[in-house]
C-alpha cells in the first residue's frame, strides 16, 4: 500500500478520533463556518509509479467575511521527476523540477457564479526544497531514492497570477424521493505567470445525500481553497453528507517550467510540451461533524510528447470547517 493511502488513513482516524470543532448545541458552533483549513496531498506512488508529475501538496486557509465572500492564504509544493530512476537529464523525458509557493487569495462567493484569484510568491530550483522533501520522504518508507537533482530546472523567483470563474448549472441539480442529489458547476481558469500560462475550461459533477458547497477543490491546484464560490442553501451541517465526483478539465498550455525551464536562466530542454492537455478527476468525499475528507485520482493527458506513462496520482484532502 502506498504511503499516500497509509498517511491519509492514519490522519483521517486522527482527526475523527480527537475532532476539536464546535458541535451543534455548543456555545462557539456557528451555523455557517467562518474558518476553513484544508491539507491536500497528491502522489503517483498511489498507482506504484514514480515520476513526471510525481507528488504535491498544498496547505491553504480560508476566511468567510460579513458579506460572504472570503480571503485565503496557501502554502503549495510541486514536484517533477523523470520516468527513469537516473542521474543528469534523460533524453525525451521531462527533468527534475520542484516549486514552492505562499499565495494570497480573495474568493467571491454567490449562489449561482462565484470567482477566485490568487497571487502567488516563490521560488524553483534549489530553494523550492523538492529533492530534501521527496529523499525525506523516501527514506522514511524505506524507498529508492532518485539521484539526479543535482541537474534540476535552476533556481528563480516564482510570480504566478490565477484566476477561476465557476458557474452553478441548475438544470443538472436534481433532488429524488429518497433525498439522492446531484449538482454541476462549469468554471474556466486562466493562468498568467513564471509557473504556468494557460488557460482552460472545466465540469465538475457529483452525485450523493446532503451534498456540502465544497465542488471542484479536491486538488493542489491554483485558486482553489478549502471554500467553495459556490454556495449551497440546502445543505444541513449538522448531517452525514457524503457523494461521488468526477470532473474534467481542458486547458491550452503556452509555458510549463517543469518542461520549458526558468524564464532567466538557459535551460537545455530533453522534451517538447503538448499544449493541448486534458486532467480528469474522480472519487468520493463525505462531510462529519464539521469535516470535510476527499479520496480519488487525477488523470492527466500526456503534458509533453515523448511521455511514456499515462498521468495518474492519487488524491487525498482534509479540510476542518468551523
Amino acid at each position: 500500500m502506498s504511503f499516500l493511502w497509509i498517511s491519509a488513513a492514519a490522519l483521517s482516524a486522527a482527526a475523527m478520533y480527537t475532532n476539536p470543532l464546535p458541535q451543534m448545541g455548543e456555545e462557539s458552533y456557528r451555523p455557517y463556518p467562518r474558518h476553513h483549513f484544508r491539507l491536500v496531498a497528491e502522489n503517483d506512488s498511489a498507482f506504484g509509479r514514480d515520476g513526471n508529475y510525481t507528488s504535491g501538496v498544498r496547505l491553504d486557509y480560508a476566511r468567510r467575511m460579513a458579506d460572504g465572500n472570503a480571503w485565503g492564504v496557501s502554502m503549495t509544493q510541486n514536484i517533477y521527476t523523470p520516468e527513469v530512476h537516473t542521474g543528469g537529464r534523460v533524453p525525451g523525458q521531462q527533468g527534475y523540477a520542484g516549486a514552492f509557493t505562499l499565495g494570497v487569495g480573495y474568493l467571491m462567493r454567490g449562489e449561482q457564479v462565484g470567482c477566485s484569484t490568487e497571487l502567488q510568491l516563490g521560488a524553483i530550483g534549489n530553494p523550492s526544497i523538492a529533492r530534501e522533501t521527496q529523499n525525506g520522504l523516501h527514506r522514511m518508507f524505506d524507498m529508492e531514492c532518485w539521484d539526479g537533482w543535482q541537474d534540476q530546472v535552476p533556481s528563480e523567483a516564482v510570480v504566478q497570477l490565477t484566476s477561476r470563474q465557476d458557474m452553478r448549472l441548475g438544470f443538472l441539480e436534481y433532488t429524488t424521493a429518497s433525498g439522492w442529489q446531484t449538482d454541476a458547476i462549469a468554471y474556466t481558469c486562466e493562468d498568467v505567470g513564471t509557473l504556468m500560462v494557460s488557460a482552460g475550461v472545466g465540469l465538475t459533477l457529483r452525485v450523493g445525500r446532503n451534498l456540502p458547497d465544497a465542488m471542484d477543490v479536491v486538488g493542489t491546484q491554483r485558486a482553489a481553497f478549502g471554500l467553495s464560490t459556490i454556495e449551497r442553501t440546502q445543505y444541513k451541517r449538522e448531517e452525514l453528507s457524503y457523494f461521488l465526483l468526477a470532473s474534467c478539465y481542458v486547458a491550452y498550455v503556452a509555458r510549463d517550467f517543469a518542461i520549458d525551464g526558468g524564464l532567466t536562466h538557459h535551460y537545455e530542454q530533453t522534451c517538447s510540451r503538448v499544449p493541448w492537455q486534458v486532467q480528469m478527476r474522480v472519487g468520493v468525499g463525505a462531510s462529519y461533524k464539521g469535516i470535510d475528507y476527499f479520496a480519488g485520482a487525477l488523470f492527466y493527458s500526456d503534458r509533453y510528447r515523448t511521455q511514456g506513462w499515462d498521468g495518474r496520482v492519487g488524491t487525498f484532502s482534509i479540510t476542518w470547517n468551523w
